[in-house]
């Protein structure tokens, strides 16, 4: 396999079908077609399933998706410091954030960042960022992307936009037909998530339930947001995510949402990082993208 194999299987997955992903890939519907058929043929197995027109991915398809997550940005990163023969010994900006579908909207403002300071090494944290005050002040992060800032400390704050967490049923559910669910109505219900820092996972409780224990079906938790679509897609549960990861979905009609309590549960994203930062120039470059551009209308 390549990198553009992933690439390829990736932006479908993303995308939702050949169509739109030519259009991330700036290829032709019919080179992103015979791509994936080359690729299937090589590995002896379906990646994706075709209902119509539609492409539904199969597990061997997921696979590579979590390959592609893991593998991706160190390449797009080794890739330009060996073509600008960045080779030596470079100040090191390390990013982390507090939840994955931060990496929904971070790399266009990363590849904006990394071609006004090439002299900076980007490395991003692979683990979710539970304990933001810590890892800020023992330097083992020097920008955090969060939605619970700290709330001590010499930082500086950067509010950026803001998005709301829904819940996500299968087409038809009985829960798509209420303007919005409280906890009680999850007391049945499986939830299918991703990972998230055990702060997050309070808040939204929190909300759900108050003080009181929380009344869930079940939980299943996968790594990928994607796959966790997937499953809410087949009827096997429902899920809390932010908004913007449903988007592409909704718009197919594949799956529906929910506000989660009758005030909606936004969040507030913000970028944190030290006063005294050695930093400090790339990270506002990083930042200033992040708010000029907002969400991206199309995730």
């Amino acid at each position: 396999m390549e990198a553009r194999d992933l690439r390829l299987v990736q932006a479908i997955a993303e995308a939702g079908g050949a169509t739109r992903a030519a259009k991330q890939l700036h290829l032709s519907q019919s080179a992103v077609s015979h791509q994936l058929r080359g690729l299937e043929e090589r590995l002896g197995l379906p990646l994706f399933s075709r209902n119509g027109r539609r492409l539904v991915i199969t597990a061997a398809g997921q696979r590579l998706v979590e390959l592609a997550h893991q593998v991706l940005a160190p390449m797009l990163q080794t890739e330009l410091e060996l073509r600008r023969g960045l080779l030596q010994e470079r100040p090191k900006l390390r990013v982390a954030t507090q939840c994955y579908t931060a990496y929904h909207w971070l790399p266009k403002a990363l590849l904006v960042m990394g071609a006004e300071h090439p002299e900076v090494e980007l490395l991003l944290s692979q683990e979710v960022l539970d304990d933001t005050l810590g890892a800020l002040q023992e330097g083992r992060v020097d920008l955090a992307l969060c939605v619970r800032p700290p709330e001590r400390g010499t930082f500086k704050r950067v509010a950026l936009f803001k998005d709301e967490m829904l819940l996500a049923v299968p087409r038809g559910h009985a829960l798509a037909r209420k303007a919005y669910v409280e906890g009680c109505d999850l007391a049945e219900q499986t939830l299918i998530q991703t990972n998230v820092t055990s702060a997050e996972r309070d808040r939204v409780l929190r909300v759900l339930f108050g003080s009181g224990p929380p009344t869930i079906g079940g939980v299943l938790r996968l790594p990928v947001a994607e796959a966790v679509l997937d499953l809410v897609q087949a009827g096997m549960g429902v899920s809390i995510l932010a908004g913007f990861t449903l988007r592409s979905r909704l718009v197919r009609g594949d799956i529906e949402a929910v506000r989660l309590t009758k005030r909606g549960l936004p969040r507030s994203w913000s970028g944190v990082f030290r006063k005294d930062s050695p930093v400090a120039a790339p990270i506002r470059t990083l930042l200033g993208e992040l708010k000029h551009a907002g969400l991206p209308r199309g995730s």
